[in-house]
């Protein structure tokens, strides 16, 4: 039996996009993040079902688009805290303040 569940992580706004291709770009590199397992929304929302606990690179794949997009991180910090890798949670590394500001 597998220890991994799954849940959703809202965002109230998504990204701003400058083209349709920046939009493109940027759901492909959401869909293709393999612990991203669903991508929805209505309006400027967006919700993300995502495989829990969620596994390092995808995690580190899904902060590195949400900080270029200039999304709001704080929604990631669940999954930072459940990561048994301290790194998530150091305050040098440069996605802390927006996740854990």
């Amino acid at each position: 039996m597998s220890n991994t569940s799954q849940g959703s992580i809202s965002f109230a706004e998504g990204p701003t996009f400058y083209s349709q291709m920046d939009q493109d770009h940027f759901f492909a590199w959401l869909q293709s993040i393999s612990g991203v397992k669903e991508v929805g929304g209505t309006g400027r929302a967006m919700e993300l079902v995502v495989g829990r606990p969620m596994d390092k690179e995808s995690l580190r794949d899904l902060i590195a688009l949400m900080v270029r997009y200039r999304m709001n991180c704080r929604p990631l910090k669940p999954l930072c805290d459940e990561q048994e890798d301290e790194g998530f949670r150091d305050k040098r590394k440069y996605w802390y303040s927006a996740v854990y500001g």
